[in-house]
């Protein structure tokens, strides 16, 4: 069976999912759905990224919050942010001293909303990056650019990535030429990025505090523990497999880099090959915002990773608006997950996001009207449903719709499934094909009953066990 490797970026965990950040984890489900119904055998990998000094600094202000003086009005703003639309709980919001719980509280919310909008990750190989293995493989990655002399001093005397080599940065410019985005557009973004030298040596890569992988008496800033995460979700994906587990030593990430570097030749450790199997990813899936981070991530796989098994596509998203600003749960101002499952119900959120703006590579503007057309929708397609099952199950049969434009139906979608036109592939299954086939005979009912089963569990999966399919 083929395999198909679908991920995009770890979660943050120190707020609230937006419809933002919810539209992408729904754009690669969409993927890894679309591949299992062609047959793959699927890794769709999540995860949570503690790291940073976001938490210290919340956890910081409930404590003082927690003092018996009068709050001023900014911590009574930045208190209702918490309270009144994120909808934390006041017995929750006590224990916000400790980072770790908020970190922890938020994984856990995030993790039930994308259950509840049917989000297909492998649940249970779920992690956090607080696990001691990630610290040993981070520190392998930047001991070997310690090696090949890739750590520089940056203007301010800062650690630093050397983003200024020429030769790296060749590799780099290769790479993204070879490189496909599910949109062209994204991809002007990305070679714009690298043209303006907008990744560059005066970031340093090591902080004095904050949660993080500890590194020569430092911590390793955020946006450089991450670029080749991927690789870690495959030996988080296998490392406790009964079979695998021996293999699991102390040199294991020495010997997955070995391997990734030396292309075609094999290692003697089944682990090793079970994750190098696994690679290339086939489509990542990011925020625009992340263009800088995309680009780092370039930079780290031309190095540590042969040709072969460098990322092969990345399906980067458009930035929301919200009343003409851009969209930011940790700033209050975003459309929460959360209250859209609470107001509308998980697959009514889920078109929702799907209904909002064009294609969604493009910025867009949350429209206040989209819940309100998706019920309508969602109405007019449930009575369609009905009439197709009523006309199913008539024991007589009247003369047979050609198959052939059936078959053209089915291509139609996988069409815009493949270029990411989501929206109008949702639009065409509930809107245009029921005003197509008004009065359809029973064989040409049974095969769009059966274009639904394939189809519609890709956009809004569960909705069709309401008629029992």
């Amino acid at each position: 069976m083929e395999k198909k490797f679908v991920s995009l970026p770890y979660i943050y965990p120190v707020c609230p999912l937006s419809i933002d950040h919810a539209r992408m984890f729904v754009i690669a489900d969409i993927l890894a759905r679309y591949a299992r119904l062609k047959g793959s055998d699927v890794v769709f990998p999540v995860a949570s990224h503690y790291s940073g000094n976001t938490a210290q600094k919340i956890a910081e202000f409930f404590c003082d919050a927690g003092s018996e003086s009068e709050p001023d009005a900014e911590q009574e703003k930045k208190r209702a942010l918490y309270r009144d639309f994120y909808s934390t709980p006041e017995y929750i919001l006590k224990k916000f001293s400790d980072p770790l719980f908020i970190l922890d509280y938020f994984s856990q919310e995030i993790l039930w909303e994308l259950r509840l909008l049917g989000i297909s990750c492998d649940y249970d190989k779920y992690y956090t990056t607080k696990n001691e293995r990630f610290s040993e493989f981070v520190r392998e990655i930047i001991s070997r650019y310690k090696d090949e002399k890739l750590l520089v001093k940056n203007k301010s005397g800062e650690v630093a990535l050397d983003y200024d080599n020429e030769e790296w940065k060749n590799n780099t410019r290769h790479l993204l030429e070879q490189t496909e985005f599910i949109h062209p557009s994204q991809k002007k973004i990305i070679e714009s990025t690298l043209k303006n030298n907008n990744v560059r040596n005066d970031w340093g890569i090591l902080r004095d505090g904050g949660f993080g992988v500890e590194y020569e008496g430092h911590v390793v800033d955020p946006m450089f523990d991450s670029e080749l995460f991927t690789v870690f979700d495959l030996y988080m994906a296998y490392h406790d497999e009964p079979e695998l587990k021996e293999f699991d030593n102390d040199g294991i990430f020495a010997a997955i880099f070995n391997r990734l570097l030396s292309g075609g030749e094999h290692s003697n450790n089944p682990l090793v090959e079970r994750v190098v199997a696994s690679l290339p990813c086939d489509v990542f899936v990011c925020e625009e915002h992340l263009k800088n981070w995309v680009l780092k991530r370039m930079y780290a796989e031309s190095y540590f990773m042969d040709k072969s098994y460098r990322t092969k596509s990345y399906f980067v998203t458009g930035m929301g608006l919200l009343n003409g600003k851009r969209m930011s749960a940790s700033r209050g101002c975003a459309i929460l997950t959360k209250d859209l499952i609470r107001d509308h119900g998980p697959w009514k959120a889920r078109l929702i996001m799907l209904l909002t703006g064009g294609h969604p590579s493009k910025v867009y503007q949350f429209d206040e009207r989209i819940p309100e057309q998706a019920s309508e929708m969602i109405e007019h397609f449930s009575s369609y449903m009905l009439q197709l099952l009523s006309i199913a199950k008539r024991t007589e049969e009247n003369v047979a719709r050609e198959k052939t434009e059936l078959s053209e139906v089915s291509a139609k979608i996988e069409g815009y499934i493949e270029k990411g036109y989501f929206k109008q592939a949702v639009i065409e299954l509930i809107t245009i094909i029921p005003k197509k086939y008004k009065t359809p005979d029973k064989k040409a009912s049974l095969e769009l009953l059966d274009i639904y089963g394939n189809y519609l569990e890709l956009f809004l999966p569960g909705f069709l066990r309401n008629f029992n399919l």
